[in-house]
This record gives C-alpha cells, sequence and structure tokens, in this order.
C-alpha cells in the first residue's frame, strides 16, 4: 500500500513537472513563431509607411506654390504604386484644398495644425469616398501635404499588429503585449503580442501520469527499495552485526576434531536461512565471504584445531576479486583452509571457469570439498570432473528409513577412496547408524552446535 501511495503521488509530481515543461515548450515555440510572424509584419508595415512619407517629402519638395502637371502625374504615379493609397493633396493654412492628385481644387477642409515630422490621423468618415480613411500628413509654414488611405487597407496591413496615435500608459499593456514607435510617423505606436502560453493537452498530462506511475510503481521505487536495503546490509556485512560462527568436524578415528566449518550470523536475527538468501538476493556474497576471512584471520588462533571449512559457491569462483584475494593470503593459511563448494546450478552453468579457478587455487595448496552430496542437485559427475579432496554427504541421505540402501549408497563412496564428512549426526541413533561404516568424519549437534569463537 505505501508502494502505491508514494507511486500515485510521485507520478501526480512526475507529470504536473513535466507537463509544465511541455506547456513551457509548447509556449516558447508559439512564441517564436509570433516574434518570426511580428518581425515580418513590422517590416512590411514600415516599409509601406516609409514609402507613403518619401512621396509626401517629394510632394512637398516639387510644389512650387502651382499645381502643374509634372506635380499632378508625380501624385497620380504614386497613388497607383502605393497599396491602398486613394489620394494626395495639398491644403493650405486656410483649410482650401489647393491641388489633389485627382486634380479636384477649391474645396474646405479642417484648418490644418503646424507639426513636426509625419502624423497619421483617422479614421476619419468621407462622405465623398463612401468609406472611413486614414489620413498620414506633414506640414510646412503654409501648407499641408497629405495622403488618403483606406481604413479597409490600415486593417489588411496591421493584421495581428494594433496601432494608435499616443502610447499605452504604464499598466496598460496586456500580459505579454509589447510596445514599439514607429521610426517614420511620429504619432504611430505599434502594440504587438510578443508571447503567447499555451497549456498542454489533458490527453498529454494522463499519459504521462499513466506512463510515471507504472514506473514508479514496478521499477523506481523498487529498484530504490532494493538498493537502500542491499546498501543497508552492506554496512552490516563491514561491521560487527555479522560475525563468525564454528561448527567442528569429528575424526572419529582419532576422536579429535579434524576441522570448523565456518557460519555466519546476524546479531539480533537468528534464522540463518534468510541471512543468506538475503546476501544471494542483492549479489553480496563476496563482500561477506571475504569478511568471514578477515574475521577467520583475527579469530584462528584461539582454536587448537587449524583446519577450517569456508563455503563458496560457483559466484565465488567465477568472481576475480575472490579469487585474487586468496591468492595473496600467506601460504601457511591456505594449507589450513578446505573450501567448500556448493553444488547449485551455477556450477553446472560455469563449469569450465570454476574449474579454472579450482586449478589456479589448488596450484597454492588449497583443499577442496564438494558440498551437499545427496542434496536437490547431486550429480555423480562432479565428483570425477573437478577431484575433491572431501566429499560432505548431506544429512537427508543419513534420514534414509531403508538401512540397507543407505549402507549401500556409503559403499559407493568408499570405492572412490575420497575421504566423506557426513553432515546431521544429530544425536546417539545417528552415530550408532555410522558406526556400521566407514565414514571417518562426523559433524552435527551430537558434537557441537556453531558457537562464537572462544574468548581470549
Amino acid at each position: 500500500m505505501k508502494v502505491f501511495i508514494v507511486s500515485l503521488l510521485g507520478a501526480f509530481l512526475f507529470s504536473f513537472l513535466l507537463g509544465e515543461t511541455e506547456s513551457g515548450r509548447l509556449s516558447h515555440q508559439r512564441s517564436e513563431q509570433l516574434i518570426e510572424q511580428n518581425n515580418k509584419q513590422f517590416f512590411f508595415i514600415e516599409n509601406v509607411f516609409a514609402s507613403m512619407t518619401l512621396i509626401l517629402e517629394q510632394t512637398s519638395f516639387l510644389y512650387d506654390g502651382k499645381c502643374s502637371n509634372a506635380l499632378l502625374n508625380f501624385m497620380r504615379k504614386s497613388i497607383f504604386n502605393t497599396d491602398g493609397a486613394i489620394e494626395i493633396g495639398i491644403i493650405d493654412r486656410n483649410g482650401n484644398a489647393i491641388c489633389t492628385s485627382w486634380g479636384k481644387k477649391n474645396f474646405s477642409v479642417k484648418k490644418p495644425v503646424s507639426h513636426e515630422g509625419f502624423l497619421l490621423s483617422g479614421p476619419h468618415t468621407s462622405n465623398f469616398y463612401g468609406e472611413r480613411i486614414s489620413v498620414i500628413k506633414k506640414t510646412t509654414d503654409d501648407y499641408e501635404f497629405n495622403m488618403l488611405i483606406k481604413q479597409s487597407s490600415v486593417r489588411n496591413l496591421l493584421q495581428n499588429i494594433q496601432i494608435s496615435s499616443s502610447p499605452k500608459s504604464e499598466g496598460k499593456l496586456k500580459p505579454y503585449e509589447n510596445e514599439i514607435q514607429s521610426k517614420f510617423v511620429s504619432n504611430i505606436f505599434y502594440t504587438y503580442q510578443s508571447q503567447e502560453y499555451i497549456k498542454a493537452s489533458n490527453l498529454f498530462y494522463f499519459s504521462i501520469f499513466l506512463l510515471s506511475f507504472s514506473l514508479f510503481y514496478f521499477i523506481i521505487i523498487p529498484y530504490l527499495v532494493f538498493s537502500f536495503n542491499k546498501a543497508s546490509l552492506k554496512r552490516k556485512i563491514l561491521t560487527d552485526v555479522f560475525f563468525n560462527v564454528y561448527q567442528p568436524i569429528i575424526d572419529t578415528e582419532k576422536n579429535t576434531i579434524f576441522s570448523y566449518e565456518i557460519f555466519t550470523r546476524c546479531k539480533g536475527q537468528d534464522n540463518a536461512i534468510n541471512i543468506i538468501k538475503d546476501i544471494k538476493r542483492y549479489n553480496l556474497h563476496v563482500e561477506h565471504t571475504l569478511r568471514q576471512f578477515e574475521k577467520l584471520e583475527e579469530e584462528k588462533e584461539r582454536f587448537d584445531c587449524q583446519n577450517f571449512q569456508v563455503n563458496l559457491s560457483a559466484r565465488h569462483l567465477t568472481d576475480d576479486r575472490m579469487v585474487t584475494y586468496l591468492s595473496k593470503i600467506a601460504i601457511v593459511s591456505r594449507r589450513e583452509i578446505i573450501i567448500e563448494i556448493t553444488e547449485d546450478e551455477d556450477l553446472f552453468k560455469h563449469r569450465e571457469k570454476v574449474k579454472d579457478s579450482i586449478r589456479q587455487l589448488r596450484n597454492l595448496e588449497y583443499r577442496f570439498a564438494l558440498d551437499d552430496f545427496g542434496s536437490g542437485f547431486s550429480n555423480f559427475s562432479y565428483i570425477f570432473e573437478f577431484e575433491f579432496d572431501f566429499i560432505k554427504i548431506d544429512k537427508s541421505v543419513l534420514r534414509f528409513k531403508n538401512d540397507a540402501f543407505f549402507q549401500s549408497f556409503v559403499k559407493i563412496f568408499n570405492t572412490l577412496e575420497t575421504p566423506c564428512i557426513i553432515e546431521g549426526v544429530e544425536d546417539d541413533a545417528d552415530k550408532l547408524k555410522l558406526d556400521k561404516t566407514e565414514i571417518q568424519y562426523h559433524q552435527g549437534w551430537l558434537y557441537g552446535k556453531p558457537k562464537k569463537a572462544p574468548s581470549e
């Protein structure tokens, strides 16, 4: 339930963050498109106004007080070549139209007001043209030179941009809105949208939520839990939370302790099987065994017997760290160690690599025992293939109810001339059963349970 809740919260947060990121990406993309569109439109509009102001400038230069044919021809040609322009006129200070591109004269308009540069006025309602118009004008001391533009043409020029004759006061601009003044017409201020926020679709949010929930629930959180537990277990291995216990193996012919098998225990945890499972699960078998060897070096002098049996699996013997460590141990210590190799599927899978490691370590005077023979993975081919120094018979063999079968099973090992160690000798009945055999080495609770090393 905790994993579900954490996955749910993580998915909500992740989908929100990714959704906001996608919204930002879409908004940025749209804003770039707007900038590109606006730049193109600004360039076009300003070019139009530049042409119009240039025409008015030339008109004022050509006018010498007379509405000459040359002037009329220039004004008419300019009208035809300028989109949206419908007339160019010259007005005197009293408001009389004294020259127009259509040759019409002697009508009155509003008296011009002197101003600097070029101005835009309008829109105005024109009874003569029957539509709304805007005017771009320039004044001199005595005259006003103007160009009439259809308001519909102005709208077509502007498209996504708005114009006004005065700047907007501070705070009046909408979010993501900018304002720029025209370079050619003094009272033209362009207002345009510089950015646009686009929210990612609900389908995007929902898809990311489902995907992230699956990732959190099935991959991320299990991985984090696994990593945390592995790190915690590794810390325990490298400290004194894990410790060695030693169980004696008895030489029944000499009635002495032949060796001690080393097991691991964990403070506050009695179930050794679960400890080993956790070590295998988190792939910490090498770290654990190296720590066992370190502890053995510290404690072995406390024992009268100097043979010690350590359990290694095929995983250990295919790991270069393990083989390198064993190679560096002092030769005196090597002669004291019997490596018990556990039968499992990895031994079969990596048999060639394991055999190479065994040959290398045998040359360094290590001895080897096949562990738990008679359990689930038992195979006689291992005995001949790996040339073990000892064979440890699993305690399940001792539990055979058919005594004749048990004796026959044991006789097979006698023919191999390889010393056998039998596990699981728990009581006198087990010992009595074994007295009928020639198995020299016994191990079990009858002789002693696994215990910590004696105190110094």
